[in-house]
């Protein structure tokens, strides 16, 4: 079954206003600095995350050594 040359024409260029409107959106002031922040915010907790379970698996596998000293003494320091 063969849609009509007038219906895809028409449903082309309803696509292609929601793409143009999608990108004009996309390319605002506002959503570009929205992202930046939930981006930022987001790399540092992960980030915050991911130092706090490397540092426990350190002490929990280099209890008695220099290197758990040495980040104990960095954890502490002020």
């Amino acid at each position: 079954m063969h849609t009509p040359p007038d219906e895809q024409s028409e449903g082309i260029v309803h696509h292609l206003r929601l793409l143009n409107r999608q990108v004009r959106q996309q390319m605002s002031m506002w959503f570009v600095f929205r992202n930046g922040i939930i981006y930022g915010i987001g790399f540092v907790v992960g980030s915050t995350i991911l130092t706090a379970i490397v540092v426990s698996v350190v002490l929990k596998f280099f209890s008695n050594t220099v290197l758990a000293d040495v980040i104990l003494w960095i954890a502490h320091a002020r």
